[in-house]
């Protein structure tokens, strides 16, 4: 337009997939513009004349919108001024689809010479998507939508009229400032029955534009692809379609060439769910299964793991005609068969697909059939390490009326026991371990395991001695039988009886016997995480590497521990002072394993109670008293917590004595705290260094010496019998803070530095201190800190608390007021965006910065699309080049 104000002319060429933008784009360069604007109409007569004859008066801009559609006579017209705007004050604006139809990709080769401005509009990211339906709808969108529009595929259009399907079938709820999902299922989804109901007419029109720009045959293969999912391997279409896979290239490249598949590795990906979705919804159902079940049989034919079959035909199962239906069974004689022939693999390599598939096999078999035995074991198998708990508890009592081998018999007692003990029936799991072992007939190495099993019950029912003596006697069997199951078991509780210095030794020689043993996948993740929490408790490095093998091998086989592992995770970010990426863990968490069920027994009982607590603990401290009184309402539903249970409630005791002490002053809060002191409490509350100096001061503001003088002597008393580095410096805070030493505190501050609460906690109690002295330089100084310690987490009610202690004092540190984060700009991200953002920046991709930064990826991706909407980009390239902007000089 600048040229063009200066009579030369110009060609500028908008082109992307249907609904990217483009026409949006065209008009928005209209209204910039200060010239005349003419619009092409369908196929005008005598347009160049025209054009030319305008152009005689002064400059002017012609569009025209959805060139791909233009008659012979627009396009000729078009390409003859073309060839005349180096000699015209003309700007011709143009916006096609690609790829388009042949004699206008003639035209765009043709304008490309004569050095037109291409512009490609790629899809949207996940950020300025989600910024784009906030405006639609006058709402942020939650996670919920969020993920319903990824499968937009980054296509506006498709977004928009997604958008516009769940408001209008009232599946979508705005308000407060937030637009979220009713339910939380992607409603457009087709279901496991075949019942989708049909999409949306504007949402379908949209599918149908990107399905136009390539041929019949191609479209027909799409449709097949459709059945293999978001995702699929080349051989999978191969299969279903009957044809080789060289004949499909010439589809499959089309179609990426129209960008409705992309790469994905080894596989090949629909880009936009929602086409795909479309696509398999326009499959009747009974065909689907049909499909389904040829892919299953075709890829065990080809001898494909196990984990792939399994798939179609759970799917297909799905699809099956319902009771009295004349259609034929999804799982025939073959698939059943085939099941039972591998079920055993299913059970370790996919426990989820196995535990929804073995219940329909042998269900018409005789009582004494021999696969029987086998199938059930299985089951038992798949349901426990899914944590179907009371469900693979009825398998395996029912397996006692089903005549087995001994070893499967020893077997099922060792699962059952396993699922009382994790269900909290510990006197019932001791009595069927004991009966299982006092049968003659079981197999030596059953001995072991179920010795081992039974060592690790007893500490759960007060004999901590006898469990240590039981299970040197299972790693002494498993040794001599060579059985890394019972030897893994055994070491593992040897390292829970023990300090964590000698108890890091029997996890790495726990580690390095197991192995990748398949039947120790849920161990292994296991003595990771409790390697991780010991390394970190003595200060000594690794304890990152662990967490992040533990991460890797729990999201790789999907097993039950993954959402307990989370909760682990976010604890470490809480202590570690990023609660940012503590709550990126713990809000997704529901407790389900696969989102269908929640947790039961301890496993849901600890992630229940570490996730309440921990969010309560960090609702309390950001003074959201409506959100932390709302987790606390939740967790007075959880059961009576003894024992050990009882130091996995720290958070939810701090959050408590938080609450307290906002609520009804010191007082309240050290009432919550004061029975935590005892010196046989230590062992249950392993993680009382957490707030025992805090309780000291909660003690002397009311009085109570005799509490603050307990709670010092339970900190020492814990940092004598286990030195452990956080354990120490508890206790040398505890007593700086009983004897009133400032010096003392501040340089206790100085080993927090990785934990910026208990930092601010010693700042915060030295500024005090030195007020009473009079130092006012000194106590502005340390509450400066202290404040700044706080406002790096957050922590709304800390600042509250110190500003209102020292301001007694006449210590005021400047503005009343807690200093916000902006809400846009590099100053509004987090100190975890600012790190993601950094190795973005860098070109690292999100499996990458996960490994690196200790990160689930589906975490890393929440982080960089807030990153982009707040910093108001569109994709990791801008990302990049604002930070050479930024940082213009390498490192």
């Amino acid at each position: 337009m600048r040229a063009l104000s200066k009579g030369r002319g110009g060609i500028v060429w908008l082109e992307g997939e249907p609904g990217i933008g483009c026409t949006t784009v065209l008009s928005a360069l209209l209204t910039e513009t200060p010239f005349p604007v003419y619009r092409a109409t369908p196929d005008p007569h005598d347009l160049h004349e025209l054009v030319v004859g305008r152009c005689a008066t002064g400059p002017l801009v012609l569009a025209v919108d959805d060139l791909h559609r233009a008659g012979p006579q627009t396009l000729t017209a078009w390409r003859r001024l073309a060839d005349e705007v180096d000699r015209l004050p003309l700007l011709l604006l143009s916006a096609c689809s690609i790829p388009a139809v042949t004699v206008v990709s003639a035209v765009r080769r043709a304008v490309s010479d004569r050095g037109a401005v291409l512009v490609t509009l790629g899809p949207l990211d996940a950020g300025a998507l989600a910024r784009a339906a906030g405006r639609w709808l006058g709402g942020v969108p939650g996670p919920g939508l969020r993920r319903a529009l990824a499968s937009a595929g980054g296509n506006p259009r498709l977004a928009r009229e997604l958008v516009a399907a769940l408001g209008d079938d009232g599946l979508l709820a705005v308000g407060g400032g937030r637009a979220e999902l009713v339910g939380g299922e992607h409603p457009l989804r087709v279901t496991a029955s075949g019942s989708g109901g049909p999409f949306p007419p504007g949402l379908a029109a949209a599918v149908g534009d990107l399905l136009d720009r390539v041929t019949a045959r191609t479209r027909a293969t799409l449709r097949l692809a459709a059945v293999l999912g978001r995702e699929f391997p080349v051989f999978d279409l191969a299969t279903i379609t009957g044809r080789p896979a060289g004949d499909l290239l010439p589809a499959l490249d089309e179609a990426t060439a129209a960008g409705l598949l992309a790469d994905a590795g080894e596989r090949v990906r629909f880009r936009h769910a929602l086409v795909r979705e479309a696509l398999y919804a326009a499959t009747p159902a009974s065909a689907r299964s049909a499909l389904h079940r040829q892919v299953a049989r075709a890829l065990a034919d080809a001898g494909l793991p196990a984990d792939r079959v399994a798939g179609h035909l759970a799917v297909a199962l799905g699809h099956a005609p319902a009771p009295g239906d004349p259609g034929r069974d999804a799982l025939d004689g073959w698939a059943v068969a085939w099941l039972a022939g591998h079920a055993g693999e299913l059970a370790h390599t996919a426990p989820a697909l196995a535990a929804d598939l073995l219940p329909a096999v042998g269900r018409d078999w005789p009582a004494d059939d021999p696969r029987h035995g086998p199938v059930l074991l299985a089951l038992a198998r798949a349901l426990h390490q899914s944590q179907r708990l009371a469900e693979a508890e009825v398998v395996a009592r029912h397996a006692a009326a089903v005549p087995v081998a001994p070893d499967l018999a020893a077997e099922f007692g060792w699962i059952l026991g396993s699922v009382l003990r994790l269900a909290g029936r510990d006197d019932e799991a001791l009595a069927v371990l004991d009966g299982a072992l006092a049968s003659a007939d079981a197999p030596a190495l059953w001995r072991a395991r179920l010795r081992a099993m039974r060592a690790k019950t007893l500490p759960l029912t007060g004999r901590r001695a006898e469990g240590e003596r039981e299970a040197r006697g299972a790693l002494a069997d498993g040794e001599r039988l060579a059985d890394r199951v019972a030897m893994g078991h055994a070491l593992q509780l040897l390292y829970l009886l023990a300090d964590h210095g000698p108890g890091v030794a029997y996890l790495d020689r726990g580690l390095e016997v197991i192995g990748e043993y398949p039947d120790t996948v849920d161990l292994r993740v296991a003595l990771l995480t409790n390697r991780a929490h010991s390394l970190a408790a003595l200060g000594r490095p690794g304890a990152a590497d662990s967490m992040r093998e533990a991460l890797a091998v729990a999201e790789r086989f999907g097993r039950g521990r993954l959402p307990v592992l989370r909760v682990q995770l976010a604890g470490h970010y809480v202590e570690t002072g990023d609660w940012d990426a503590a709550l990126e863990e713990l809000e997704p968490l529901t407790g389900g394993t696969d989102g269908r069920e929640p947790l039961t027994g301890r496993f849901g009982v600890f992630v229940r109670l570490v996730r309440t607590g921990a969010m309560a603990f960090l609702a309390a401290h950001r003074d959201d008293r409506p959100g932390c009184a709302r987790l606390l309402q939740s967790a007075a539903g959880l059961p009576p917590l003894t024992g050990y249970m009882r130091g996995n409630a720290a958070y939810l005791t701090m959050a408590r004595a938080v609450d307290a002490e906002r609520r009804g002053g010191p007082r309240a809060a050290a009432e919550i705290l004061a029975d935590t002191t005892g010196p046989g409490d230590g062992a249950d509350l392993f993680d009382r260094w957490s707030w025992l100096p805090d309780l000291v001061r909660l003690a002397l503001a009311c009085g109570d010496g005799d509490l603050a003088r307990a709670a010092v002597g339970a900190a020492e008393a814990d940092a004598a019998r286990e030195p452990l580095p956080r354990r120490v410096a508890a206790a040398r805070q505890a007593r700086a803070v009983l004897d009133g030493d400032a010096a003392a505190l501040l340089a206790v501050a100085d080993l927090h530095r990785t934990a910026p609460l208990a930092d601010g906690q010693c700042r915060e109690e030295a500024a005090v201190l030195l007020a009473m002295a009079g130092d006012t330089a000194g106590a502005r100084a340390a509450l400066t800190d202290a404040v700044r310690a706080y406002q790096g987490l957050g922590a709304a009610w800390d600042v509250t608390r110190a500003d209102a202690r020292l301001r007694g004092h006449g210590i005021r540190r400047g503005p009343r007021a807690v200093r916000r984060h902006p809400a846009a700009g590099w100053d509004a991200l987090t100190p975890t965006e600012a790190r993601v953002a950094a190795l973005v920046g860098l070109g690292r991709s999100n499996p990458d910065i996960a490994a690196e930064m200790l990160l689930s990826p589906r975490t890393v991706q929440t982080h960089v699309s807030n990153i982009l909407a707040k910093l108001g980009h569109t994709s990791r390239v801008e990302i990049a080049v604002a930070l050479a902007h930024r940082n213009p000089e390498p490192p």
